[in-house]
């Protein structure tokens, strides 16, 4: 369920950017960036507990 709920939130957050005016070249670094940031601070918090 967390994946879908992630998915879901950059699907709207990449739709918020391109509607104000983002170029969409610059859409692939926010596909890549974002989504390997979370992982990173979900695995990170999965560590800590």
């Amino acid at each position: 369920m967390n994946n879908e709920l992630i998915c879901f939130y950059l699907l709207g957050i990449s739709a918020l950017l391109l509607n104000a005016g983002l170029s969409s070249q610059a859409l692939p670094l926010f596909w890549l960036i974002l989504p390997l940031a979370i992982k990173l601070f979900l695995d990170a918090k999965k560590r800590r507990t």
